[in-house]
């Protein structure tokens, strides 16, 4: 308000040139001013500097009715002054005020009675105008004094409302803000903590781990119930979130915020990571992570789902319809995929393979007589050995009973082929022995083979009957041996 104190001193200086009162400006308008710049400076928003400012404000009044001569028309510049100290909203510097401008009228009233040459009042009568004068001002001062507490009460309401709308911005929401009782019955304020409230319960009953972290600051502002179940309490949030326990990796917060900038609509959806909780212990977890760039400071909201156990189950579900459940291998659903599979990077790029169809020989006299747990382990030994002659991009798998496949991917030449199916059957033609009982069992194989490019297949189908045929072949040779479809080959 040291603005409008100059602007009023500039208007009683030019109202000096009316009356001649420029000595009343110099030693009113003048230490007026000078002490306004002095509180504004030393005292700035104080209860001090907010009364001295209503007296000031009263001071010029009465120089500016002294400067008029007391016409009635200043009289009304002072309830256009006391209406600028609504300013600021303190009904204490409207009391103070009014108390100046009765003193003014106090003083210098009596004063201009017994002849001082000041102009305050028209009449001589000096008691009786004082009293009308008083009684003049009282509701029109009541008046400003309620709306300075409406104003006031406004106002604290309004601030509040935006300290705490900034807050639930910045995601401060399991933090309680002390609102008093009163505050309470504002009807924003209300509102706004009802909304706190919501956000606060909305977030508490989420089923995901939730965090809100500071950019700024790179520090959590807040965090669910869920995350705190799931990664343990944080002993303490004055931390960088990259420093959080919970990443397995170094770097990895630092590593999603660079993504995350980067990400069309700021949006990190499902990221698969694994994190830890504060034992140690490890999880499989897909990661979301959304900023907020609006917000003052800027925020990033991540959740957090264990997917732990989910990838267990599908893990499972793949080997259930993907592996033999007994020996660990492929089975036939899977072996059909890789047949096809090599049956079109050959149609497509030229690239051969080979099928080798093999069936254990003397199996079934196990089962007869050492019944079929010792026959499951019989083909479990078989599965291991399979996997241990394999190269690296071969596929073996068990296609039921004691049958059993082996695609040859890249195989060049059908010789190459025979040469692997000779090796397979001697590998399962050595001895088993069993756990426990310490029985030794053999077991043979026979095997057929197909070439895609040497044996002749018009198709995939007709390529795994020449296998079959192969394998016939062989064990009416006399078994424990390979054959190579279309020519004849001993042990």
């Amino acid at each position: 308000m040291l603005g409008m104190c100059l602007f009023l001193a500039m208007v009683c200086l030019a109202l000096s040139p009316v009356l001649a009162t420029w000595l009343e400006w110099g030693a009113i308008a003048l230490p007026t001013t000078a002490l306004a710049g002095l509180f504004t400076f030393q005292h700035p928003g104080k209860l001090i500097t907010r009364l001295y400012m209503g007296c000031a404000f009263m001071a010029f009044t009465g120089l500016i009715i002294h400067q008029t001569g007391g016409t009635i028309e200043a009289h009304f510049s002072a309830f256009g002054l006391i209406g600028v100290l609504l300013y600021y909203r303190d009904w204490r510097a409207i009391v103070a005020a009014t108390a100046a401008i009765y003193l003014h009228h106090l003083i210098l009233g009596f004063a201009q009675s017994v002849g001082v040459p000041v102009y305050v009042f028209n009449s001589g009568a000096f008691w009786l105008t004082f009293a009308i004068h008083v009684a003049y001002f009282l509701p029109f001062i009541a008046m400003m004094v309620y709306l300075s507490i409406w104003l006031r009460r406004e106002g604290y309401e309004n601030r509040n409302v935006i300290t705490l709308a900034n807050r639930i911005m910045q995601g401060h929401f399991t933090e309680g803000d002390y609102v008093s009782s009163d505050a309470l019955k504002m009807p924003l304020i209300s509102t706004v903590i009802s909304m706190k409230n919501r956000l606060l319960d909305l977030l508490r009953i989420m089923p995901v781990p939730s965090a809100i972290v500071r950019l700024d600051t790179h520090m959590i502002v807040s965090v669910n119930d869920a995350w705190e179940r799931t990664f343990g309490p944080l002993a303490r949030r004055d931390i960088w979130f990259h420093d959080c326990p919970i990443w397995a990796e170094s770097g990895t917060w630092d590593n999603l915020i660079n993504r995350l900038q980067e990400a069309e609509e700021h949006l990190l959806d499902k990221v698969e990571l694994v994190l830890q909780r504060m034992d140690g212990s490890r999880l499989l977890c897909e990661l979301s992570l959304i900023l907020h760039q609006e917000t003052t400071p800027v925020i990033a909201i991540l959740t957090v789902e264990d997917v732990t156990q989910r990838r267990r189950a599908e893990q499972t579900l793949h080997r259930l319809a993907f592996k033999d459940m007994l020996t660990d291998l492929p089975n036939r659903t899977s072996l059909n995929e890789e047949l096809v599979a090599a049956w079109t990077e050959w149609q497509n790029l030229n690239t051969p393979f080979a099928v080798i169809a093999l069936d254990l020989d003397g199996f079934k006299p196990i089962n007869d007589t050492y019944g079929h747990d010792a026959g499951d382990a019989v083909l479990r030994a078989v599965g291991q050995r399979l996997q241990a002659v394999n190269r690296h991009n071969d596929v073996a798998g068990r296609m039921g009973g004691d049958e059993f496949l082996i695609i040859l991917r890249g195989c060049k030449t059908a010789e190459q082929a025979l040469a692997i199916g000779l090796r397979v059957v001697e590998n399962l033609g050595q001895e088993v022995v069993l756990e426990g009982s310490g029985a030794v069992l053999r077991v043979g194989a026979s095997a057929g083979i197909a070439h895609s490019a040497e044996t002749g297949p018009r198709s995939l189908e007709d390529m795994t009957k020449q296998a079959d045929q192969a394998l016939y072949a062989a064990k009416r040779a006399g078994k424990n041996q390979a054959a190579l479809f279309g020519l004849k080959q001993d042990a």
